[in-house]
């Protein structure tokens, strides 16, 4: 897997800056930290948002026996979609003060279109279409521990796992009319569906600039074994969050995604590098 270093650097010199200017910051005014650490002192939280991602996305497959191999550019051979709109659930329990709950959910709906055609020869009509569907899916529930909180900073360890589900769909249609009456006609569709639940660490840390404003990173490593399937994955994200009250807040920001995925059946090998970076804003809720 090729990770764009300068993400994961970038992430790693916030959390530790946060760290370092958190105490020093934090007394200098007892009124505002009062009421910030009200605002993030939520118990339960749950968003919903978006994602305005680019993909890179490939696949490389191997024939164990006779060592051939072909590359697949997922959006340059294929033609999915480069960039597109992608919705995102997240959210945390937090029954005390050290430890919590965590879990977010975003998915993949990308389509494009192989093949089309219609084509008329005097008394014979052939149409058909071929379409390529990529319903990915990401889910991950995580254990979170804090490592360190005050009225304007806090920084949490997290440990669990994460669910990658790779699914694409190959559904063909096909009619042959002769002078207007139906020949011939049919349908097919193949999927490729394979779910693996590999284990995650992280960070994630915030600061608080005011009552109303924050700044928060976190970064996520998986990397396991589950089958016959094999994994690592690099996420990371940097946001902006706005606290109408301690029950309502807006976030956006940028992140980035990269994974590594291999396959390994008995007479094929199948590598696959999916990522993806983007936008991402939101709106959470909480008690």
């Amino acid at each position: 897997m090729k990770f764009r270093l300068h993400h994961f650097v970038s992430s790693l010199i916030l959390v530790v800056s946060v760290i370092a200017s958190s105490p020093a910051i934090g007394q200098a005014s007892p009124a505002n930290d009062a009421e910030t650490f009200k605002n993030a002192s939520r118990k339960l939280s749950v968003g919903i948002g978006v994602g305005i991602e680019r993909f890179d996305t490939n696949f490389e497959f191997t024939n164990k026996s006779t060592g051939r191999s072909a590359f697949i550019d997922a959006e340059g051979t294929l033609g999915l979609p480069e960039t597109d709109v992608v919705p995102i659930l997240f959210g945390y329990w937090k029954p005390g003060k050290r430890h919590g709950l965590g879990f977010s959910y975003f998915r993949i709906d990308r389509r494009t279109t192989l093949l089309a055609i219609d084509e008329n020869l005097g008394d014979l009509n052939v149409t058909g279409e071929v379409n390529l569907t990529d319903r990915t899916r990401f889910y991950s529930l995580t254990y979170n521990l804090t490592a360190f909180q005050d009225e304007r900073s806090s920084v949490f360890a997290s440990f669990g796992l994460y669910g990658l589900e790779l699914r694409y769909q190959l559904d063909a249609t096909g009619a042959i009319n002769f002078q207007g009456n139906p020949v011939r006609s049919g349908e097919y569709s193949a999927e490729v569906k394979q779910i693996a639940p590999l284990p995650m660490v992280g960070i994630d840390a915030w600061f608080s600039f005011t009552p109303k404003w924050a700044l928060g990173t976190k970064v996520s490593f998986v990397a396991g074994k589950f089958g016959d399937i094999s994994g690592t994955v690099l996420e990371s994200t940097i946001r902006v969050r706005y606290a109408f009250n301690k029950n309502f807040g807006v976030t956006w920001g940028i992140n980035y995604f990269d994974s590594a995925i291999d396959i390994d059946d008995d007479d094929l090998k199948t590598e696959i590098n999916y990522g993806f970076d983007g936008l991402a804003m939101g709106i959470d809720v909480g008690f």
